[in-house]
């Protein structure tokens, strides 16, 4: 499934934007417009919210009786204090305390039972992991412990999930980066499995609409993102600019940052561009020319200072509103 589908957080993007400026205000306020907007869900453009609806369905299809166990679950990334913050979810009740989370990412999860043993199964597409990911309650096997998810030359990633000793609702997922000539870092999130994620799209996907970085990302089997675009969206629009990488010849990637303004008419790319366009579409499975008019698309947006303006500031508010966590 990973490759039949990509992480994608620049359609939706451009899709908010069209909305936006589809209203009748000749000026709208982009907070009210967010808070109203009407998500629209598909196969085909995929973020971690509908990447775990998608891998659930396809499992339905080969493995009905299994499937009707797997449910959607909440994820709160960069949690600073473990147990504070599972305390002031219990303390407050999850539904009263959901005021001030932010719950980016969501996944799949599975409880299951080994010989007597309680453990969790969680099923991860949105952050490319190619494995299904086994958490017992004693880490004894199988409990999956630490993998690496990512190797690269400048950056290995490694994960671990373990519940957390706090609460058994909860599962403590570590990232561990090592950084060529730098100290480890290590970043901890909080996944609650207690209950079903019913208000993902509402909540996880809303966020994501004004989170200030975008990508559209195609991973292989084994999680690799392989090709794509990013770009962090930034206060001034003669700063924006968008970096395009794709496998190459000889087992390289080509890496190329651009001004967004060098796409803004799809008929005036300059040449040198194009044939990057070229190479990066296919691995993308898009027509060179469908992704032209993406990339159009994503400059008209970023180059709406009015739009992107009060986009960061929403961006900043639920930052700071959940700051504490």
């Amino acid at each position: 499934m990973l490759e039949e589908t990509h992480y994608d957080t620049a359609n939706n993007f451009v899709d908010f934007h069209k909305a936006y400026r589809g209203t009748h205000s000749a000026s709208p306020d982009l907070k009210t417009h967010f808070q109203n907007y009407m998500i629209p869900i598909n196969r085909r453009h995929h973020m971690c919210v509908s990447l775990g609806m998608e891998i659930v369905s396809r499992l339905a299809e080969q493995h009905p009786k299994i499937a009707k166990h797997l449910y959607l679950v909440s994820c709160e990334e960069a949690v600073e204090d473990a147990e504070a913050y599972i305390q002031h979810c219990e303390v407050e009740d999850i539904e009263k305390a959901g005021k001030s989370l932010e719950k980016e990412h969501a996944l799949v999860a599975m409880k299951i039972v080994v010989g007597g043993r309680e453990g969790v199964l969680i099923l991860d597409p949105g952050y490319h992991v190619a494995r299904a990911v086994t958490v017992m309650k004693d880490q004894c096997y199988p409990h999956t412990g630490w993998f690496t998810q990512s190797d690269e030359p400048h950056c290995k990633r490694e994960y671990s999930y373990v519940l957390s000793p706090h609460s058994a609702d909860f599962i403590t997922w570590t990232e561990r980066v090592t950084r060529v000539g730098k100290q480890q870092q290590y970043e901890m999130s909080m996944i609650f499995i207690e209950r079903p994620y019913r208000t993902a799209i509402d909540v996880t996907v809303r966020r994501n609409l004004v989170y200030n970085f975008r990508s559209l990302l195609s991973r292989d089997a084994k999680g690799r993102v392989c090709a794509g675009l990013y770009f962090p969206v930034v206060p001034n629009p003669a700063d924006a600019q968008v970096t395009l990488f794709y496998d190459a010849a000889n087992d390289t990637q080509v890496k190329q940052k651009f001004k967004f303004s060098l796409f803004k008419d799809p008929q005036k790319i300059p040449e040198n561009i194009v044939a990057h366009l070229e190479n990066l579409a296919p691995q993308l499975r898009m027509k060179s020319n469908v992704l032209a008019a993406l990339m159009a698309d994503l400059a008209d947006c970023v180059h709406d200072g009015d739009f992107v303006k009060q986009l960061l500031d929403i961006n900043d508010s639920i930052t700071k509103m959940s700051a504490d966590n």
